[in-house]
Protein backbone atom coordinates (compact mmCIF):
# COMPACT_ATOMS: atom_id res chain seq x y z
CA UNK A 1 0.00 0.00 0.00
CA UNK A 2 1.37 3.80 -0.99
CA UNK A 3 0.93 6.84 0.84
CA UNK A 4 0.58 9.99 -0.54
CA UNK A 5 3.92 11.08 1.46
CA UNK A 6 6.16 7.85 -0.32
CA UNK A 7 5.97 9.75 -3.71
CA UNK A 8 8.74 11.57 -4.91
CA UNK A 9 8.58 12.11 -8.53
CA UNK A 10 5.88 13.56 -9.56
CA UNK A 11 5.33 12.89 -13.76
CA UNK A 12 3.08 14.87 -15.73
CA UNK A 13 1.58 13.88 -18.85
CA UNK A 14 -0.09 16.70 -20.89
CA UNK A 15 -2.60 14.33 -22.54
CA UNK A 16 -4.74 11.15 -21.86
CA UNK A 17 -2.82 9.21 -24.76
CA UNK A 18 0.82 10.26 -22.87
CA UNK A 19 -0.70 9.06 -19.91
CA UNK A 20 -1.82 5.78 -21.29
CA UNK A 21 1.89 5.48 -22.34
CA UNK A 22 3.37 6.31 -19.19
CA UNK A 23 1.51 3.59 -17.28
CA UNK A 24 2.93 0.74 -19.56
CA UNK A 25 6.62 1.98 -18.53
CA UNK A 26 5.67 1.25 -14.49
CA UNK A 27 7.29 -1.47 -13.11
CA UNK A 28 4.72 -1.63 -10.67
CA UNK A 29 0.90 -0.24 -10.34
CA UNK A 30 -0.68 0.65 -7.10
CA UNK A 31 -4.53 0.42 -6.68
CA UNK A 32 -6.11 3.61 -7.80
CA UNK A 33 -7.85 4.25 -4.49
CA UNK A 34 -4.27 4.48 -2.77
CA UNK A 35 -3.26 7.21 -4.86
CA UNK A 36 -6.03 10.22 -4.44
CA UNK A 37 -5.97 13.77 -3.70
CA UNK A 38 -9.10 16.55 -3.00
CA UNK A 39 -11.36 13.72 -4.87
CA UNK A 40 -9.70 13.59 -7.97
CA UNK A 41 -7.58 9.88 -8.68
CA UNK A 42 -4.01 9.54 -10.10
CA UNK A 43 -1.98 7.18 -11.50
CA UNK A 44 0.76 5.56 -8.63
CA UNK A 45 3.58 3.18 -9.41
CA UNK A 46 7.19 1.96 -8.91
CA UNK A 47 9.76 2.49 -11.64
CA UNK A 48 13.43 0.82 -10.02
CA UNK A 49 13.42 2.46 -6.42
CA UNK A 50 11.21 5.36 -7.38
CA UNK A 51 7.50 5.66 -6.46
CA UNK A 52 5.80 7.45 -8.99
CA UNK A 53 2.87 9.74 -9.20
CA UNK A 54 1.30 10.20 -12.64
CA UNK A 55 -1.30 13.31 -13.42
CA UNK A 56 -3.03 14.44 -16.94
CA UNK A 57 -3.81 17.72 -17.40
CA UNK A 58 -7.56 18.73 -17.23
CA UNK A 59 -6.30 21.58 -20.00
CA UNK A 60 -3.62 21.90 -22.62
CA UNK A 61 -1.09 25.02 -22.19
CA UNK A 62 1.39 26.38 -19.63
CA UNK A 63 -1.50 27.12 -16.75
CA UNK A 64 -2.65 24.00 -17.14
CA UNK A 65 0.80 22.43 -16.79
CA UNK A 66 1.56 24.68 -13.94
CA UNK A 67 -2.34 24.44 -12.02
CA UNK A 68 -1.44 20.70 -12.20
CA UNK A 69 2.39 20.75 -10.44
CA UNK A 70 0.88 22.58 -7.55
CA UNK A 71 -1.92 20.45 -6.94
CA UNK A 72 0.81 17.64 -7.35
CA UNK A 73 2.75 19.27 -4.98
CA UNK A 74 0.41 19.84 -2.24
CA UNK A 75 -1.20 16.37 -2.46
CA UNK A 76 2.04 14.02 -2.37
CA UNK A 77 4.06 16.89 -0.24
CA UNK A 78 7.68 14.33 -0.68
CA UNK A 79 8.11 14.90 -4.40
CA UNK A 80 11.47 16.07 -5.40
CA UNK A 81 11.16 15.92 -8.94
CA UNK A 82 9.00 16.31 -11.76
CA UNK A 83 9.09 15.18 -14.99
CA UNK A 84 7.50 16.06 -17.93
CA UNK A 85 6.49 13.57 -20.50
CA UNK A 86 4.72 13.82 -23.77
CA UNK A 87 4.76 14.15 -27.66
CA UNK A 88 6.02 17.39 -29.54
CA UNK A 89 6.56 18.99 -32.94
CA UNK A 90 10.65 18.66 -33.66
CA UNK A 91 13.17 20.44 -35.79
CA UNK A 92 14.42 18.59 -38.55
CA UNK A 93 17.90 19.69 -38.51
CA UNK A 94 19.74 21.43 -36.54
CA UNK A 95 23.63 21.99 -35.77
CA UNK A 96 26.26 23.34 -37.83
CA UNK A 97 26.75 22.98 -41.38
CA UNK A 98 28.19 19.94 -42.64
CA UNK A 99 27.48 18.14 -39.18
CA UNK A 100 24.13 18.88 -38.73
CA UNK A 101 21.65 16.35 -36.70
CA UNK A 102 19.02 14.97 -37.84
CA UNK A 103 15.56 14.54 -35.67
CA UNK A 104 13.05 12.32 -37.22
CA UNK A 105 9.50 11.25 -36.26
CA UNK A 106 9.53 8.91 -33.35
CA UNK A 107 13.05 10.60 -31.55
CA UNK A 108 13.41 11.81 -28.06
CA UNK A 109 14.23 15.47 -27.20
CA UNK A 110 15.68 15.84 -23.13
CA UNK A 111 15.79 19.34 -22.09
CA UNK A 112 19.49 20.21 -21.63
CA UNK A 113 21.05 23.59 -21.28
CA UNK A 114 22.55 25.13 -24.69
CA UNK A 115 23.28 28.51 -25.39
CA UNK A 116 21.87 31.08 -23.21
CA UNK A 117 18.94 28.86 -21.90
CA UNK A 118 18.75 26.56 -19.65
CA UNK A 119 16.74 23.71 -20.97
CA UNK A 120 13.66 25.24 -21.25
CA UNK A 121 12.38 28.65 -22.82
CA UNK A 122 9.06 30.36 -23.33
CA UNK A 123 9.27 31.99 -26.94
CA UNK A 124 6.55 34.21 -26.84
CA UNK A 125 6.89 35.67 -23.67
CA UNK A 126 8.42 39.68 -23.79
CA UNK A 127 7.47 42.74 -25.09
CA UNK A 128 6.43 44.21 -28.52
CA UNK A 129 8.20 46.59 -30.27
CA UNK A 130 7.97 48.11 -34.07
CA UNK A 131 7.13 46.11 -36.66
CA UNK A 132 5.61 43.49 -34.90
CA UNK A 133 8.90 42.46 -33.22
CA UNK A 134 8.70 40.85 -29.85
CA UNK A 135 11.65 42.00 -27.39
CA UNK A 136 12.33 38.18 -25.76
CA UNK A 137 11.84 37.98 -22.24
CA UNK A 138 11.17 34.36 -21.56
CA UNK A 139 13.79 32.79 -19.68
CA UNK A 140 12.90 29.95 -17.33
CA UNK A 141 14.54 28.54 -14.26
CA UNK A 142 17.44 25.57 -15.70
CA UNK A 143 17.50 22.44 -14.41
CA UNK A 144 18.65 21.50 -11.10
CA UNK A 145 22.28 20.04 -10.55
CA UNK A 146 21.32 16.92 -9.62
CA UNK A 147 18.97 16.17 -12.46
CA UNK A 148 21.33 17.30 -15.17
CA UNK A 149 24.32 15.24 -13.48
CA UNK A 150 21.25 12.39 -14.12
CA UNK A 151 20.61 13.96 -17.77
CA UNK A 152 24.52 13.92 -18.32
CA UNK A 153 24.97 10.51 -16.96
CA UNK A 154 22.53 8.68 -18.96
CA UNK A 155 23.92 10.87 -22.07
CA UNK A 156 27.63 9.30 -21.83
CA UNK A 157 26.49 5.63 -21.62
CA UNK A 158 25.65 5.55 -25.50
CA UNK A 159 23.31 3.57 -27.09
CA UNK A 160 24.22 0.51 -26.41
CA UNK A 161 23.79 0.61 -22.82
CA UNK A 162 20.52 2.17 -22.78
CA UNK A 163 17.38 -0.02 -22.79
CA UNK A 164 14.99 1.89 -25.19
CA UNK A 165 13.97 -0.54 -27.47
CA UNK A 166 13.40 -3.32 -24.94
CA UNK A 167 11.44 -1.18 -22.72
CA UNK A 168 9.10 -0.11 -26.07
CA UNK A 169 9.02 -4.66 -26.19
CA UNK A 170 7.92 -4.75 -23.05
CA UNK A 171 5.52 -2.12 -22.95
CA UNK A 172 3.73 -3.69 -25.81
CA UNK A 173 3.69 -6.91 -24.31
CA UNK A 174 1.56 -5.81 -21.72
CA UNK A 175 -0.94 -4.78 -23.87
CA UNK A 176 -4.04 -7.80 -25.04
CA UNK A 177 -3.71 -8.84 -28.34
CA UNK A 178 -5.68 -6.42 -29.82
CA UNK A 179 -3.52 -3.35 -28.83
CA UNK A 180 -0.30 -4.77 -29.55
CA UNK A 181 0.34 -2.32 -32.32
CA UNK A 182 -1.00 0.50 -30.90
CA UNK A 183 2.70 1.29 -30.46
CA UNK A 184 4.37 -0.10 -33.35
CA UNK A 185 6.96 2.28 -35.22
CA UNK A 186 4.91 3.45 -38.34
CA UNK A 187 8.34 3.16 -40.17
CA UNK A 188 10.05 5.56 -42.41
CA UNK A 189 7.98 5.51 -45.30
CA UNK A 190 5.19 7.35 -43.19
CA UNK A 191 7.53 9.93 -42.11
CA UNK A 192 6.51 12.75 -43.88
CA UNK A 193 9.03 16.10 -43.92
CA UNK A 194 7.36 18.54 -46.35
CA UNK A 195 9.52 21.19 -48.28
CA UNK A 196 9.37 24.43 -45.76
CA UNK A 197 7.43 26.40 -48.04
CA UNK A 198 5.16 23.86 -48.64
CA UNK A 199 1.86 24.60 -46.34
CA UNK A 200 -1.10 21.99 -45.79
CA UNK A 201 -3.51 21.78 -48.18
CA UNK A 202 -6.75 20.68 -46.42
CA UNK A 203 -8.27 21.20 -42.97
CA UNK A 204 -6.55 20.35 -40.11
CA UNK A 205 -8.80 17.36 -40.31
CA UNK A 206 -7.62 16.23 -43.71
CA UNK A 207 -4.51 13.53 -43.70
CA UNK A 208 -1.70 15.11 -45.81
CA UNK A 209 -2.14 11.87 -47.90
CA UNK A 210 -5.01 12.87 -48.80
CA UNK A 211 -4.57 16.61 -50.17
CA UNK A 212 -1.01 16.98 -50.47
CA UNK A 213 1.60 16.75 -52.93
CA UNK A 214 3.77 14.02 -51.85
CA UNK A 215 6.41 15.63 -54.32
CA UNK A 216 6.83 18.16 -52.38
CA UNK A 217 8.40 16.05 -49.48
CA UNK A 218 12.07 14.50 -48.16
CA UNK A 219 12.27 11.31 -47.76
CA UNK A 220 15.00 10.00 -44.67
CA UNK A 221 16.78 8.55 -47.31
CA UNK A 222 17.49 11.94 -48.64
CA UNK A 223 18.21 13.49 -45.58
CA UNK A 224 21.30 11.50 -45.40
CA UNK A 225 22.72 9.09 -42.79
CA UNK A 226 21.97 10.78 -39.59
CA UNK A 227 17.91 10.71 -40.57
CA UNK A 228 18.01 6.68 -41.42
CA UNK A 229 16.67 4.50 -38.15
CA UNK A 230 16.85 1.19 -37.51
CA UNK A 231 12.94 -0.76 -36.24
CA UNK A 232 12.34 0.37 -32.30
CA UNK A 233 15.50 2.74 -32.03
CA UNK A 234 15.57 6.20 -31.91
CA UNK A 235 17.60 8.59 -31.40
CA UNK A 236 17.96 10.48 -27.97
CA UNK A 237 18.40 14.26 -28.66
CA UNK A 238 19.47 17.07 -25.99
CA UNK A 239 18.88 20.69 -26.43
CA UNK A 240 16.67 23.73 -25.61
CA UNK A 241 12.43 23.00 -25.98
CA UNK A 242 10.69 25.86 -26.90
CA UNK A 243 7.36 26.34 -24.76
CA UNK A 244 4.72 28.12 -25.63
CA UNK A 245 0.39 28.79 -25.43
CA UNK A 246 0.28 28.73 -29.10
CA UNK A 247 0.52 25.80 -31.70
CA UNK A 248 3.38 25.87 -33.62
CA UNK A 249 2.11 25.13 -37.27
CA UNK A 250 5.05 27.45 -39.20
CA UNK A 251 7.67 26.08 -40.88
CA UNK A 252 9.60 30.23 -40.92
CA UNK A 253 8.89 30.12 -37.78
CA UNK A 254 9.99 27.27 -36.63
CA UNK A 255 13.70 27.85 -38.42
CA UNK A 256 13.72 31.64 -36.60
CA UNK A 257 13.09 30.28 -33.29
CA UNK A 258 15.63 27.48 -33.52
CA UNK A 259 18.35 29.77 -35.25
CA UNK A 260 17.74 32.84 -32.57
CA UNK A 261 17.29 30.27 -29.56
CA UNK A 262 18.89 27.11 -30.77
CA UNK A 263 15.48 25.35 -29.86
CA UNK A 264 15.05 21.95 -31.14
CA UNK A 265 11.54 20.92 -30.05
CA UNK A 266 8.35 22.97 -29.69
CA UNK A 267 5.75 22.45 -27.06
CA UNK A 268 2.75 23.64 -24.79
CA UNK A 269 3.45 23.04 -21.12
CA UNK A 270 6.96 22.72 -20.04
CA UNK A 271 7.34 26.64 -19.46
CA UNK A 272 4.45 26.82 -16.85
CA UNK A 273 6.37 23.96 -14.52
CA UNK A 274 9.63 24.83 -14.96
CA UNK A 275 8.71 28.93 -13.82
CA UNK A 276 8.23 27.22 -10.45
CA UNK A 277 9.33 23.28 -9.77
CA UNK A 278 12.37 21.74 -10.30
CA UNK A 279 11.89 19.54 -14.00
CA UNK A 280 13.00 17.86 -16.42
CA UNK A 281 11.33 17.61 -19.75
CA UNK A 282 11.54 14.59 -21.89
CA UNK A 283 9.36 14.92 -25.58
CA UNK A 284 8.80 12.23 -28.19
CA UNK A 285 8.32 13.75 -31.61
CA UNK A 286 5.25 13.65 -33.57
CA UNK A 287 5.40 16.11 -36.00
CA UNK A 288 7.95 18.99 -37.38
CA UNK A 289 6.74 21.68 -36.09
CA UNK A 290 4.71 22.82 -39.20
CA UNK A 291 1.32 23.08 -40.81
CA UNK A 292 1.51 19.29 -41.09
CA UNK A 293 0.37 17.52 -38.45
CA UNK A 294 0.70 13.79 -38.17
CA UNK A 295 -1.68 12.04 -35.95
CA UNK A 296 0.01 8.76 -36.85
CA UNK A 297 2.98 8.85 -35.13
CA UNK A 298 1.61 10.15 -31.79
CA UNK A 299 1.23 7.21 -30.16
CA UNK A 300 4.14 5.40 -31.07
CA UNK A 301 6.47 9.30 -30.00
CA UNK A 302 4.76 8.85 -26.54
CA UNK A 303 6.06 5.46 -26.19
CA UNK A 304 9.17 6.43 -27.16
CA UNK A 305 9.59 9.43 -24.36
CA UNK A 306 8.37 7.30 -21.95
CA UNK A 307 10.80 4.87 -22.36
CA UNK A 308 13.54 7.11 -22.25
CA UNK A 309 12.07 8.56 -19.43
CA UNK A 310 12.28 5.49 -17.50
CA UNK A 311 15.71 4.73 -18.59
CA UNK A 312 16.77 8.50 -17.32
CA UNK A 313 14.65 7.83 -14.07
CA UNK A 314 17.22 4.78 -13.23
CA UNK A 315 20.06 6.91 -13.36
CA UNK A 316 18.15 9.06 -10.46
CA UNK A 317 19.01 8.46 -6.79
CA UNK A 318 16.43 7.89 -4.71
CA UNK A 319 15.30 9.29 -1.73
CA UNK A 320 14.01 7.62 1.51
CA UNK A 321 11.43 9.93 2.80
CA UNK A 322 10.68 7.64 5.51
CA UNK A 323 13.71 7.98 7.10
CA UNK A 324 14.50 11.41 6.12
CA UNK A 325 18.06 10.46 5.13
CA UNK A 326 19.49 12.22 2.09
CA UNK A 327 18.66 10.23 -1.58
CA UNK A 328 21.02 6.97 -1.75
CA UNK A 329 22.36 5.94 -4.85
CA UNK A 330 20.55 2.86 -6.87
CA UNK A 331 21.40 -0.57 -6.23
CA UNK A 332 23.49 -1.98 -8.57
CA UNK A 333 20.67 -4.64 -9.77
CA UNK A 334 18.36 -1.65 -9.91
CA UNK A 335 20.74 -0.02 -12.82
CA UNK A 336 21.45 -3.30 -14.66
CA UNK A 337 18.22 -4.92 -13.86
CA UNK A 338 16.92 -3.62 -16.82
CA UNK A 339 19.46 -4.57 -19.12
CA UNK A 340 20.81 -7.94 -17.97
CA UNK A 341 18.63 -9.93 -20.77
CA UNK A 342 19.04 -8.06 -23.73
CA UNK A 343 22.43 -6.80 -25.79
CA UNK A 344 22.45 -3.93 -28.04
CA UNK A 345 26.38 -4.05 -28.92
CA UNK A 346 25.86 -7.32 -31.41
CA UNK A 347 25.17 -5.08 -34.39
CA UNK A 348 27.31 -1.73 -34.64
CA UNK A 349 25.59 -0.15 -38.17
CA UNK A 350 24.73 3.51 -37.74
CA UNK A 351 26.18 3.36 -33.99
CA UNK A 352 29.66 5.11 -34.47
CA UNK A 353 30.59 7.36 -32.18
CA UNK A 354 30.17 10.64 -33.13
CA UNK A 355 26.93 10.76 -34.56
CA UNK A 356 25.07 7.66 -32.89
CA UNK A 357 22.27 10.12 -31.66
CA UNK A 358 22.96 13.07 -34.38
CA UNK A 359 26.27 13.51 -31.97
CA UNK A 360 29.28 15.60 -32.77
CA UNK A 361 32.39 16.48 -30.77
CA UNK A 362 32.96 12.51 -29.77
CA UNK A 363 29.34 12.77 -27.82
CA UNK A 364 27.34 9.71 -28.20
CA UNK A 365 23.69 11.18 -28.15
CA UNK A 366 22.64 14.37 -30.62
CA UNK A 367 23.58 17.53 -29.09
CA UNK A 368 24.75 20.79 -30.34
Amino acid sequence: MARNQDFTIGWISPLPLEKEAAQLVLDEEYPQEDVQYQNTFYLGGRIGQHKVVIGVQRKIGLSGAAVLAEKMRAGFPNIKYFVLVGIAGGVPSYGPTGAASEIVLGDVVVSSPQGNHGGVLQYDKGAWKGEGRLNFRGHTNGIPGDLLAAVNNFRAKGWSKTNVSETLKQMRLKLDEKRQHQYDDPGPTRDRLFEDEYKHQGTKLDDCRECCNAEYTISRSERGEKAIRLLDEPYIHFGNIASSNQLQISARERNRVQLEHDAICFEMEAAGVMEEHPCIVIRGICDYADSHKNKGWQNYAAATAAACAKELLLMVPAADVRSGEEPTSPAPSQQTAQSSSVSFGNNNQGFQAGNIFGGVSGLTFGTK
